[in-house]
């Protein structure tokens, strides 16, 4: 037997965590790292966003492409000078690698945000978890609901719960 016809039989399969879709290594910054480093930071690693960090390692904030164009742009703030504290989201909002996507997904909707930052349980930075990870993620749930249904799964469930 596989391990998905495992899950599946044990009724795992749909559960899928953070630490299993999440971004790592997470490009980071400090506070006073100017906004043109971190465009080029943004550029370099083909991001479009950059979580700030303290000396612990800490997420403090987090600077997107779109801060970037709203807070800087729009106030005709000048490039050069202008330092990520200025224009970064803050508090970084935050999820442990153990959430459940599902869960995480709600959240992100009802705080109306892309992008979290997963921590340890020192608060530490290990990794990112986005939009577009849960998007791509659903799809495979999807799929993977579908072939149980055609599998037959779905009416043993269904017998079970009567």
């Amino acid at each position: 037997m596989q391990d998905r016809d495992l899950l599946i039989e044990q009724g795992q399969a749909s559960k899928v965590f953070v630490k299993d879709i999440m971004s790592s290594p997470v490009v980071t910054a400090k506070e006073g790292d100017s906004i043109k480093a971190l465009a080029k930071k943004m550029f370099a690693y083909d991001v479009d966003s950059v979580v700030i960090v303290n000396e612990n390692n800490e997420p403090t904030g987090i600077v997107t492409e779109g801060d970037i164009v709203r807070r800087l742009l729009s106030k005709k703030r000048n490039l050069w000078f202008t330092k990520a504290k200025h224009v970064m989201s803050r508090p970084a909002l935050t999820v442990s690698p153990e959430a459940e996507l599902e869960e995480v997904a709600k959240y992100m909707s009802s705080k109306k945000v892309k992008r979290l930052c997963v921590v340890n349980e020192e608060g530490k930075l290990i990794g990112i978890v986005t939009q577009t990870d849960i998007l791509e993620n659903a799809n495979y749930l999807i799929g993977l609901l579908k072939e149980m249904l055609e599998a037959g799964y779905g009416e043993e469930a269904a017998t079970m719960h009567k």
